[in-house]
């Protein structure tokens, strides 16, 4: 319009978010060793919490929240996506899409930055896309190489590195897990996964 901005009306196709409590990295279905703040109100998806690292060592063992084992279709491809902000520290976040066969591959995000940093091979695509007030959602995407898998994120120290430090904090807000080749909008879960039904568009003749 007159005055730049890009107008449109976003269409999208049936999507199923396979994490459980996508708001809550303490709710159900969450496996972690982090240490997890309270459910927030004030972020775009209207939420967030604070993660960190339990423990500052020379690996992220003290520094994980996942959920895996679901099932998975061999040779589909899953995108991974979370909208997090920097709060303290260094400011890196890895992103990994995970299955039981390849072990998926990670993706290191500068938060304070807002650039990609280094990638495994194995990730097939990835990406930042900026929220606003420094917010990001940092997605990747691979192929499933079996039929087990899931969503695992990491906080570590550096670009490319393992190590951890409790000075470290990020701002988490949601987290999606789809089947699909190409990232779409994110779907809130409560407990289980959730299916959001595609949209339909009618354009009535005279």
């Amino acid at each position: 319009d007159a005055t730049g901005a890009v107008k449109g009306l976003l269409i999208e196709e049936a999507r199923t978010n396979l994490m459980t409590s996508s708001g809550d990295v303490a709710g159900t279905g969450w496996t972690s060793v982090m240490t997890k703040g309270a459910v927030t109100a004030g972020s775009p998806f209207g939420t967030y919490q604070t993660i960190s690292p339990t423990n500052s060592a020379g690996n992220v063992g003290g520094a994980i929240i996942y959920q895996i084992g679901k099932t998975l279709t061999s040779g589909a491809t899953y995108i991974t996506s979370s909208l997090v902000k920097y709060s303290a520290g260094s400011g890196w976040l890895i992103i990994r899409p995970y299955d039981t066969v390849s072990g998926g591959g990670r993706v290191w995000f500068d938060l304070q930055n807002g650039v990609v940093g280094t990638k495994d091979a194995g990730v097939l695509d990835h990406g930042m896309v900026d929220y606003g007030d420094g917010w990001w959602l940092c997605w990747a995407s691979d192929n499933a190489t079996s039929t087990s898998g899931g969503f695992i994120v990491e906080v570590p120290n550096s670009d490319g590195g393992f190590s951890a430090s409790t000075a470290d904090v990020i701002l988490i807000a949601g987290t999606q897990y789809e089947q699909g080749a190409f990232l779409t909008s994110y779907i809130p879960t409560t407990g289980a996964p959730a299916t959001r039904a595609r949209d339909l568009a009618e354009i009535p003749t005279s």
